[in-house]
């Protein structure tokens, strides 16, 4: 079912494209000989005016077939009917030509208005500004003077940034300063924020130290280290954390602080348990710099609404909900470029998208799939816009290119515009041959790795007889 919902999302989105196109060249005058959902073979339709409307054999896209769009055309004909795409201005082109990828980008804008305007619930520390709730000893956060409290109101220059924007910045910008603005009790702060740089596999990334004041509903305890303060203290797997020293638990940021401000003393954990409330004395150990208890636990976040009725303000965030996607690109793009990131887990092809895709359903169903054909349909529509022949961005430097040479008397031949073709031809199996080994070897290597994590686990973690395994923790472990 899941690769299913590839197919389904990669159809839609080219359709989309291919509409843009065909409704533009409609209302223009331009005629259009087919309009198809799928490629090869016609399986069925209807024929209304001059278009064929059909469904084809192979589900994977569409496309438009212009009358008279071919090289031998392109030259233009006196005698050529006055609705064949050559024969129309350039300006007409033009417009044909953007409508495909504008398509896919209002569509990406689109999904989250209308999101915002039917309203959806998110954890609160996405729908509300940002407040810091735990900044960790030694890190990058409070190294840059940042402080439990500290409200965000700007970081790299976004004005009214949420946690996300938070975390996306510091995330794709390991080691570089990042300007933070906050507001610490009425006074405005100028900072800079420098994120710690942790390696995962080939990749860095950055780190803050930084944790969202976040209210809770709930707080469960899913595992409890053997000999560890937790355990020590009589506090069981299931139990509910309710509150700390004697204060109601109100974040988990809460709870890190308490645990931080002990410095190895003990602290009264409240714990809810068969629907009696428990008092536990814990003393906290130090690990990799933080006081911890040694217990893994599974948070339950305060939900908001997300919503207005306001269009303008709608329109608006669906504009910078994409905005944050395109800045990030760019960032990845300069990064690798610069030799900070690698390019083999930092750029997908089809293979690497319909894999991301198949996990995005698996993870959330149909409804996980939503923003993520607005993150598609958007790298969809900025793609055709490059300027490679067979690409839309190609045809229009064509274009524009026979425009420019048309102001100095001079005529794009046929051996140019076949040449031009053939270079864009050429470069695009080039990216082809360079996106499917791209995503087959790092896909292999991800195979690889994992059996080969298997049997290294297999050799080195078998428990004895005598001695039975380690009880299995939650994330975050505390």
């Amino acid at each position: 079912m899941s690769i299913v919902a590839f197919i389904v999302v990669l159809c839609a989105l080219v359709v989309i494209h291919e509409f843009g196109h065909f409704i533009v060249a409609k209302m223009l005058g331009i005629g259009v000989e087919v309009f198809s959902v799928g490629f090869g073979k016609r399986l069925l339709g209807f024929k209304l005016g001059d278009t064929d409307y059909r469904l084809s054999l192979i589900p994977l896209g569409g496309y438009v077939r212009f009358r008279g769009e071919n090289l031998e055309m392109l030259q233009g004909k006196s005698d050529a009917p006055v609705d064949e795409f050559n024969s129309h201005p350039k300006w007409k082109r033009l417009l044909v030509a953007f409508a495909g990828p504008a398509f896919n980008i209002a569509f990406a804008i689109l999904i989250p208005t209308v999101g915002i305007l039917t309203g959806y619930e998110v954890s609160a520390d996405r729908g509300q500004q940002p407040m810091i709730g735990h900044v960790v000893k030694d890190s990058a956060g409070a190294k840059a003077g940042l402080q439990p409290g500290d409200k965000i109101l700007a970081i790299e220059g976004n004005s009214q940034p949420t946690w996300e924007d938070v975390r996306f910045e510091v995330f794709l910008r390991p080691e570089e300063p990042i300007p933070v603005k906050i507001d610490r009790n009425g006074q405005i702060l100028d900072l800079t924020l420098t994120p710690s740089a942790r390696q995962i596999e080939k990749e860095k990334i950055g780190e803050a130290g930084i944790e969202a004041f976040v209210p809770i509903k709930q707080v469960s305890v899913t595992a409890v280290e053997p000999g560890k303060p937790a355990d020590q203290a009589g506090i069981k797997s299931g139990d509910k954390i309710v509150g700390i020293n004697g204060q109601k638990l109100a974040s988990w940021s809460q709870f890190k602080g308490a645990l931080a401000t002990s410095q190895g003393q003990p602290v009264q954990v409240q714990i809810e348990r068969d629907q009696k409330t428990l008092d536990f004395p814990a003393t906290p150990v130090q690990v990799d710099g933080e006081y911890r208890l040694g217990i893994g636990i599974e948070i339950q976040n305060t939900m908001v609404t997300m919503k207005t009725t306001s269009l303008a303000a709608a329109l608006r965030y669906g504009w910078d909900y994409n905005m944050r996607i395109i800045r990030g690109t760019v960032i990845g793009f300069r990064q690798i470029f610069s030799g900070a990131r690698s390019v083999r887990n930092s750029v997908q092809g089809p293979l690497g998208m319909a894999e991301q895709t198949v996990k995005t359903y698996n993870s959330g169903g149909w409804a996980s799939m939503i923003p993520w054909a607005g993150f598609l349909s958007l790298n969809l529509g900025i793609f055709n816009l490059l300027p490679i022949p067979v690409l839309d961005g190609g045809m229009i430097l064509t274009i524009l290119l026979e425009g420019l040479m048309g102001l100095v008397g001079m005529t794009m031949t046929m051996k140019l515009r076949e040449r031009i073709q053939s270079v864009g031809l050429v470069i695009v199996f080039a990216l082809i041959i360079f996106v499917f080994g791209n995503d087959g070897l790092r896909i292999g290597e991800n195979i690889y790795n994992k059996f080969s994590s298997k049997s290294d686990q297999t050799q080195t973690t078998q428990p004895s007889q005598q001695q039975p395994a380690a009880a299995p923790q939650a994330s975050p472990n505390k």
